[in-house]
């Protein structure tokens, strides 16, 4: 496993290969994921521990999101518990196909 620090908290890639890689998120409470998008990954989301706000909506352990290529996503945690995400990501994250939404 690869852990990578952010400015949201870390991020555990696990698996993967030329197709696809899964990885966790692991949001801190009060810190965020900026609105933003991709130009060709597609996202498979799921929510494993703790509580997320997205557009207003409270995602809960359990929910699950697919965020496709230009759709503007983002998650804030308002909690006082870490948020831990399931990440499912086609092809391959790359970090040059993450884009700030306006």
């Amino acid at each position: 496993m690869n852990k990578i620090e952010t400015p949201f908290g870390h991020v555990e890639i696990f698996g993967g290969n030329d197709e696809f890689n899964s990885s966790i998120l692991v949001i801190y409470p009060g810190k965020e994921i900026p609105a933003e998008f991709h130009k060709k990954m597609t996202e498979f989301e799921m929510i494993l521990e703790g509580e997320l706000e997205f557009r207003g909506k409270i995602l809960k352990k359990g929910d699950c999101q697919v965020r496709k290529p230009g759709e503007v996503h983002g998650y804030k945690n308002n909690s006082e518990r870490e948020a831990r995400v399931l990440c499912i990501t086609i092809p391959p994250f790359d970090e040059k196909d993450v884009f700030k939404a306006i």
